[in-house]
Parts: structure tokens; sequence; C-alpha cells
């Protein structure tokens, strides 16, 4: 909460911005870590506090998102199938002429991959995915991902924010949800929803009370899982989207020296007066870190930015940076990138002759043979950081399910694999059979 409070107050401060927020889940529980707003006020004073400035910006502020919004849009094309990551998307050199409306580009691309419409952040190949999907769908995934609607009972006087009515959406309408105008979120939706694509593809209740204490008990709040979004195969596959949007794309300012990053930028001009303004705008970030273990969800918004640059890669990205690095020290999570090696000890026994070093340190037979192109590996009885290591040489983004070894997975060993697919890997503290074998003792 400290580090969240000290980098929104400098960002804004620094960029001259009217204010912002900052918001950190943890994407399993759904717990909130951390909500800061600035400006803010001081709630044993606040008669001496302007009454706009009483309001809490991440449950009340509604704002449009502008492009993290495309990751609803990604998720519900690949959800439908009508796309996979290589597909070619035509973008028009850079604009679409909508009626007598134009939407630009900020740079021009005559044709861009699914995955390259996300990572470089393509209003036309939003749009363009969005008209494929049609009004009907794109906005039950809206509702799917929780906008339009309150999430956590903890929050009094949370607002639905803005959704419209898929059947008064035309062609220009939908072109701009598609990019995320024309919907207005909370920064507690916005996390919400990344943080589904981050645990796998369910949308879970976000809450800051861990558990009421009742005379000498203590009753636990306990995980409530609203709805699945989106399969965790498509979950998988649009965090390697987002992996690559920091590594090469719009949010190169967020990338952490010791942690892979997935997340997305957005910028959006603000309403003012009917008209949207060419000065104002909102830029925010949205990310999860570790990408393939994630333990927080970080979401970054400054309202109207003046200096140093407006877009959120500029403004936004930066302070999801310094955020994350602080918390991921703070929660002792190690690093996934050239992580120190773990040392592996064999349980002491005091009834018996004690293990040579050579079997305390045995590895699985998989990770030692040359994984074969093309072909999926088999995984099974493998820990997740070693099936992770096969995965990744394939070129192959995992969703992981569970703890332990891997019992189960998708494809199945054999089965033809392309780099840039996706696999689902299974994790259980313990191998069917052994357990089996322990029952058939305890009898």
């Amino acid at each position: 909460q400290h580090a969240a409070e000290r980098e929104l107050r400098a960002a804004v401060e620094e960029h001259r911005a009217q204010g912002g927020t900052v918001i950190l889940l943890e994407p399993w529980s759904g717990e909130i870590l951390a909500m800061a707003n600035w400006p803010t006020f001081n709630p044993n004073a606040f008669s001496r506090y302007p009454v706009w400035q009483h309001r809490n910006r991440a449950i009340q502020e509604i704002y449009e998102p502008g492009s993290t919004f495309k990751i609803v849009t990604a998720s519900a094309a690949l959800e439908e199938r009508l796309v996979d990551p290589a597909d070619v998307i035509d973008v028009s050199a850079g604009a679409i002429r909508l009626g007598a409306r134009v939407i630009d580009d900020v740079h021009r691309y005559d044709r861009l991959s699914f995955t390259d419409v996300i990572v470089k952040s393509s209003n036309v190949g939003a749009v363009r995915i969005g008209l494929k999907l049609g009004a009907e769908r794109l906005g039950r995934y809206v509702r799917r991902f929780g906008f339009g609607q309150t999430l956590s009972p903890d929050f009094r006087g949370e607002s639905p924010g803005i959704v419209w009515d898929p059947a008064r959406l035309d062609d220009s309408a939908l072109a701009s949800v598609s990019m995320g105008y024309q919907v207005g979120v909370t920064p507690l939706q916005m996390a919400a929803a990344v943080a589904s694509i981050a645990n796998g593809g369910e949308l879970v209740q976000p809450r800051v009370v861990r558990a009421i204490g009742r005379g000498p008990q203590r009753v636990e709040t306990e995980r409530r899982v609203l709805r699945r979004t989106v399969s965790p195969r498509t979950a998988a596959v649009l965090t390697g989207i987002m992996e690559a949007v920091v590594e090469r794309g719009t949010a190169r300012a967020a990338r952490l020296d010791d942690y892979q990053v997935a997340g997305k930028t957005g910028t959006a001009a603000k309403l003012v007066d009917g008209r949207y303004s060419r000065s104002d705008y909102i830029a925010s970030f949205v990310g999860f870190v570790p990408s393939r273990r994630p333990a927080l969800v970080v979401l970054v918004v400054l309202d109207s930015p003046r200096r140093g640059g407006y877009y959120g890669g500029q403004v936004a990205a930066p302070v999801f940076k310094r955020i994350a690095e602080a918390a991921l020290r703070h929660l002792g999570v190690p690093p996934t990138i050239n992580p120190v090696p773990p040392v592996l000890v064999a349980a002491r026994r005091d009834d018996g002759p004690q293990p040579t070093p050579a079997v305390a340190t045995r590895l699985h037979p998989s990770v030692l043979r040359p994984v074969r192109q093309g072909t999926m590996p088999d995984l099974a009885g493998l820990g997740a950081r070693a099936a992770l290591r096969l995965t990744a040489r394939l070129g192959l983004h995992a969703a992981l399910e569970g703890d332990g070894i891997v019992v189960a997975q998708e494809p199945a060993p054999g089965e033809p694999v392309e780099p840039g697919g996706a696999c689902t890997l299974v994790l259980r503290r313990e191998r069917p059979a052994d357990a089996e074998a322990r029952r058939g003792e305890g009898q």
C-alpha cells in the first residue's frame, strides 16, 4: 500500500496529472493488496477538502479505457476461434473508413498478424476484429468479463460502469467499443478482468476483507468465482501475446530485469463537453507478474498527464515497474528470469542409512532427453519449472492448473505442435498411482 501511494503521488506530480489510481490484486484469490488514489483526503478532517476529492476513484471513477480494453476484444476472437495468433489482418495502411468517420492508427502498417495487432496496439486491426465478432458476441464477452455490473460486496457506492445494449450498436459504435471507447469502466473492473486472464480464465470476486472476527471465532472470506471468462487455452495464448507487448511492443518501459511481465497499455482521449479532447487523455497500463505464475495484477491509471508525454507506455508503464519491483520484493517472489537453481536436499531419516548425494538430485529423464521440434513431449511426472522449460523450447504458451507434478496434459504426448501454440498442464501434489498405492497400503 505504501509503495502504491508513494509512486502514484510521484507520477501525478511529475506529469502534472489531474489525478490517478493504482490497484494491486492477487489474481487467484481476488484479494486487493493495495488501492491508492491521488489526490486523496484526510478522513479526520474531510471538511477541509472539496467534495469531489472524497470519491474513491478506484470504484467510482468511470473512464473510457482505450487500448487496455483490446484484451476483451482479443479474448473474444480467440475464444470463438475466429482467429489464430499468426493470422494476418489487413490494417488498411493505418486508416479505416466507416461512413463519414475515419479511424486512424498512430503508426501506419499495411498488414499485421493478430498478435501484432495487440502488440503494436493497432486501432484499425482491433476494429476489424470487432466487426468480425459482431455486436452480440462482443457484448456477451464485455458482460462476461464483469463490465456493466458491480463486482465486490466490500464497497458501498461501487459504480457498475456504462455498457451499451449490443442491439443499439451500429458499425461505428461497435468499432469504438472494440478499441475501448463508448464503454465506461472502473479501475476495479479493469483489474479484475485482467486478473481472469492471469489466473487461467476465472472472474474472481475482488475483496478487501480476508476474515471477520465473531467473538472467539474467525470466519474466513471464501474465494468466490463469479463466472468463467475464457478457457485456460485462450488465457495462455493471450498471456503470450501480452508478454510480447512488454518485450517488443508499446509497454517496453514496464519490463523488469528479474521477472517476465504480461501487460497492455491504454491511451484514450477524454470526453469534455461532448467532444473528445485533443489535450486531455487517460493514460493507463495493466499487467501481471510473473506472467506464467502470477503473484500480482497491477493497474495504473493517470488522468490528464500534461508533462512528459501522455501515452500509457510513456507515463503509466514506468509506474507499474516501480510498484511491481517493490511489491515482489516485499512478498518474496523468486525471480523468473535467470533464477538461482534450487538446492535439492534429501529428506533425513534417523532410522537408517542416509542416501548418497547421487540419488538426492535425480532428474526426470524427460529433462535430459532432447526435445523433438513439432512434437508434444511427455511431461508426466515433471515439476512446473521443468515442464515450462521444455514447453518454452518448443515455443508453446503453457497454462498451469494446480500445484505439484504434471499428471495430465493437452495436447497429448506425440501430437503435433507449432511455435506460438498453447498447451494445458494439470498438476497435482502426487501421481494418481502413488495415491492409489498408499490407499492400498492403508487397507
